[in-house]
């Protein structure tokens, strides 16, 4: 009988998805989003073997699950990371900064391979050209932490706290942990073309957000 897996071993994967998701965060690249997913899917694993709940009622972890198996076993998501502009001369409305695009080409191949499409549906923006996955990688890392809490699990680690601290802002303010996603632009301009030609590189992102903001443990403040 092959040994149990303890409550150590699930917080060494738990710490490592919040690593994970960190580098993910500042560069979504296809390998920085092959780590996040293969974590997550670890990470279920090994709470299952531990006796915890699993996610497998979860939408977002089945999609991650749909798509990192498809990148595991078939073919590359050809994904790309880009931002929208904080500074612009018509109003963008946007809860994520940054999005993370599939060629919708690739996407409907994911689509055809797995039995979780709907899933997939249900937590992916679906555009013209390409697929935005970010949310659902995004509100699986909102939901694997309000479990850590649920079920007291303890993690300690740099990247956890700074997520944590986020969680705590929210709380505070009254907003939503989840999010939805996609972009509000000025009645007349389409969201396609502004996908195609008008979002900046994660460089340029970071370039005007370290220009503008400080940053304190996950934290930014307007330096205005």
């Amino acid at each position: 009988m092959p040994p149990k897996v303890t409550k150590e071993d699930c917080l060494a994967e738990i710490r490592r998805f919040f690593k994970q998701y960190a580098s993910f965060c500042q560069s979504p690249d296809p390998d920085s989003v092959r780590e996040v997913f293969s974590s997550a899917y670890s990470l279920n694993d090994k709470v299952r073997k531990a006796g915890y709940p699993n996610f497998f009622r979860s939408d977002e972890f089945l999609t991650i699950k749909a798509i990192r198996n498809y990148a595991v076993h078939q073919a590359e998501i050809y994904n790309k990371a880009r931002a929208v502009p904080m500074i612009s001369n018509v109003p963008i409305e946007a809860e994520l900064g940054v999005l993370c695009l599939v060629p919708r080409i690739v996407m409907d191949r994911v689509l055809e391979s797995t039995k979780n499409a709907d899933a997939i549906r249900k937590t992916c923006l679906f555009y013209l050209d390409y697929v935005d996955i970010y949310p659902s990688i995004f509100n699986f890392g909102v939901q694997l932490f309000l479990y850590t809490e649920e079920h007291q699990l303890g993690v300690d680690s740099v990247e956890y706290r700074e997520f944590s601290h986020s969680i705590e802002f929210e709380r505070e303010n009254g907003y939503s942990h989840h999010v939805v996603g996609g972009i509000t632009l000025p009645q007349g301009l389409d969201v396609d073309e502004f996908l195609e030609n008008s979002l900046h590189t994660l460089e340029e992102r970071n370039t005007i957000q370290n220009a503008l903001y400080s940053e304190d443990e996950g934290m930014f403040t307007f330096k205005g």
